[in-house]
């Protein structure tokens, strides 16, 4: 039976988010939004999705509230990361 993964995670910066894992076939949604059509993963969806359905803390970030792009790719593709494996 599926059991959400959680992790704490630090930014570079020193800003902490928790991740937690969505469910296989929640993901595979997710999968399809953030592809165009020839798979290739598009960073304005990605980076919106795992905010939305991967960082869980702190809740309801937008690209946006992040200073710099490095922390949101930083982050985001940690999310994504971490979704794919659970660590």
């Amino acid at each position: 039976m599926y059991k959400p993964k959680t992790k704490e995670y630090m930014s570079e910066k020193g800003n902490t988010f928790t991740f937690q894992t969505v469910l296989p076939s929640k993901w595979a949604e997710i999968m399809d939004r953030l592809t165009d059509k020839n798979g290739k993963i598009l960073f304005s969806k990605s980076m919106p999705e795992m905010l939305k359905h991967v960082v869980v803390q702190p809740q309801g970030l937008k690209m946006d509230d992040f200073e710099t792009w490095e922390e949101l790719e930083e982050v985001t593709q940690a999310a994504f990361q971490f979704q794919r494996i659970g660590e």
